[in-house]
């Protein structure tokens, strides 16, 4: 029974019903909302405490704890699971839908053709969702499969299977406001704002490989993008160079 009064509790907190800092409700409470006996109210929240939900307070109420952000940095890398990857983080990926479909006009114009595969899926850390990911991509990688994608790297796939790897592209970033569906898909308010990133990238032949839209959680994900004043004189010194050619 504590197991199932410490998953209510979860899932209240990782959906952003009782916010980081809130104080939680005291044992009796829980105990008559529950209808538990208050043994089992104190092994649901000693599970919470060591899991790192809930913060407690010498003389205080305990509260929920603050929840840890994951910082994507866009300057060094294109793919969140090799970083997360790296940084010894695993990613768990859901495939929403794996289907051929023809592109918005954008995306057919990026590839130059009029349809191909659309790719929905959702991320998460820890059971956590911190992502909903619509990507288009080009029809010649129609052999993909739902089981190739689930909880493994895109861009792993695209190079093992393919010889095809992300070498440059564009990222796009702004806050947007969410809707019914991201809301149900990631677990927040439909009041909420997201982090929205666009971007589509080319492979290391120059080719286009991918365009997508990802909406990441404010409250679990910072982008984090590195400035070098050098690095825009290097690209005006390449841009005069190919002039005076």
């Amino acid at each position: 029974m504590y197991l199932q009064v410490a998953h209510s509790l979860k899932a209240a907190i990782s959906e952003n019903r009782v916010p980081a800092g809130s104080p939680i409700p005291s044992e009796n409470a829980l105990c008559g909302h529950f209808d538990v006996a208050r043994s089992v109210v104190r092994q649901a929240l000693a599970m919470l405490v060591d899991e790192g939900y809930i913060l407690k307070q010498a003389g205080r109420a305990s509260i929920v704890a603050p929840r840890a952000k994951h910082r994507r940095n866009l300057q060094n890398s294109l793919s969140l699971h090799a970083q997360l990857e790296r940084e010894g983080t695993a990613l768990q990926t859901s495939i929403i839908r794996l289907e051929c479909s023809a592109f918005p006009a954008e995306v057919a114009a990026f590839y130059g053709q009029v349809d191909g595969l659309l790719l929905e899926r959702v991320r998460y850390i820890d059971d956590d969702p911190i992502s909903y990911v619509k990507t288009w991509l080009p029809g010649e990688f129609s052999s993909l499969t739902r089981e190739d994608l689930t909880n493994r790297s895109l861009h792993q796939q695209l190079m093992q299977r393919f010889n095809r790897k992300p070498q440059q592209g564009r990222n796009q970033i702004q806050t947007v406001p969410c809707d019914k569906t991201l809301a149900d898909y990631l677990k927040v308010k439909k009041s909420d704002s997201l982090l929205q990133l666009h971007a589509c990238y080319y492979d290391q032949n120059g080719l286009p490989l991918e365009w997508f839209t990802a909406w990441h959680r404010a409250d679990r994900v910072v982008f984090d993008i590195a400035v070098d004043a050098s690095l825009d004189n290097n690209i005006q010194v390449k841009d005069f160079q190919r002039a005076i050619r």
